[in-house]
């Protein structure tokens, strides 16, 4: 009786092992619903910097210093101390981020006022500052990494190219030429304060 315990509490420990991989493998193999990329019609992958220019207005370009080969561009709000920041290569918006008090960014005297921006700046998906983790929970589903003040969502798949890519390659990657597919990858991070949403940051790119 005592074997027969064992055996079935070790295939019960077995089945919720391969449960939670098949959970991560999913996890780590699908894609970001557009919506969630969006903010102000801008689809970060898809807009360029003369995108943010024609929405927000002329800004202060300036090198990202932790990746020069990345440019920043930032705005803030003329009503309150939010800020939105955008990162771009060759011209390709990669990575947006949202933060509720502007003092928090180191350079955000760069940053020119725009009456676009401000805490009630949501995106396509309905993020925005202020809201609590059960309401982000409940667009974005369950993170892959979370602590009380931090979560973080990874969406990983692969893409066809097409033509006018698979012939050119890819310009940021060098051993992408020819390829007819490309693995994308988009990291969502967020932080909370006081249980309320202070930071939503964005970032897209190509691996391969």
């Amino acid at each position: 009786m005592q074997t027969l315990l064992k055996i079935v509490s070790f295939l019960l420990v077995l089945a919720c092992l391969l449960f939670n991989m098949m959970e991560a493998a999913r996890a780590a193999d699908k894609t970001v619903d557009k919506s969630n990329l969006t903010i102000l019609g801008l689809v970060i992958g898809d807009c360029t910097s003369p995108d943010i220019y024609s929405k927000l207005g002329p800004g202060i370009p300036f090198k990202d210093e932790a990746n020069p080969n990345f440019t920043q561009l930032c705005y803030v709000s003329d009503k309150d101390d939010t800020l939105i920041l955008f990162s771009f290569k060759n011209s390709q918006c990669t990575r947006f981020k949202l933060m509720s008090q502007k003092i928090r960014f180191y350079k955000w005297h760069f940053c020119e006022k725009s009456p676009l921006v401000s805490k009630h700046l949501a995106t396509g998906s309905g993020t925005k500052l202020g809201m609590s983790k059960r309401r982000l929970k409940a667009i974005l589903g369950t993170p892959r990494h979370e602590s009380d003040e931090n979560m973080e969502y990874v969406y990983e798949w692969i893409q066809k190219r097409n033509t006018l890519e698979t012939e050119r390659g890819s310009q940021d990657l060098r051993n992408a030429k020819g390829t007819p597919h490309r693995k994308l990858k988009t990291i969502i991070r967020v932080e909370f304060s006081d249980a309320k949403l202070i930071s939503f940051d964005v970032l897209k790119y190509s691996q391969y």
